[in-house]
């Protein structure tokens, strides 16, 4: 059988010792670790404070872009809105270019008086006035020459006309 003689005090405070010894050690390791988790969760999060931060700010900076560009859009909608409606006053009053577009193509296919004013629905003065340009740019009639210098031609008619003095 077993004897139990080797366990004596000193034996048992022996291993008491130890034991506690080992308990403690355990113990400080398991702090250790907890500790160093505990760092490495700091760390993490202070660098997810800094990234909350640095997202926060561009979330901002984004907002304020799209609130400009927001009045950016508000404006060019309002300048478009603008340009339709003078396109469309332009495209009214337009019509009379038209007309004189459409007098002028009939006179360079041989219209006369009569078929321009009732066509076109010009005025018999307009019309007598068109078909006198298109034959001079079509070279039927010609154009008196222009001179160089009006006042000269005026004074040149004037002089003509007064009798010659007679110097004393």
């Amino acid at each position: 059988m077993m004897s139990w003689s080797w366990f004596t005090p000193p034996v048992i405070a022996g291993g008491f010792v130890v034991f506690s010894l080992l308990f403690i050690g355990g113990l400080l390791q398991i702090r250790r670790v907890f500790h160093r988790q505990q760092e490495s969760a700091r760390q993490q999060l202070r660098s997810l404070d800094k990234e909350l931060n640095k997202t926060s700010k561009q979330l901002l900076e984004v907002r304020s872009v799209v609130v400009g560009l927001g009045q950016r859009v508000s404006e060019q909608k309002d300048i478009i809105a603008h340009l339709n409606e003078r396109l469309i006053e332009l495209e009214h009053d337009d019509n009379d270019g038209r007309m004189y577009s459409r007098a002028s193509k009939m006179v360079k296919l041989g219209a006369d008086l009569d078929e321009l004013i009732s066509e076109c629905e010009l005025p018999k003065a307009e019309a007598e006035l068109m078909m006198s340009l298109q034959n001079k740019l079509a070279g039927k009639e010609t154009i008196p020459p222009l001179t160089s210098d009006p006042d000269e031609e005026v004074e040149r008619r004037t002089v003509s006309r007064r009798p010659p003095r007679k110097y004393r």
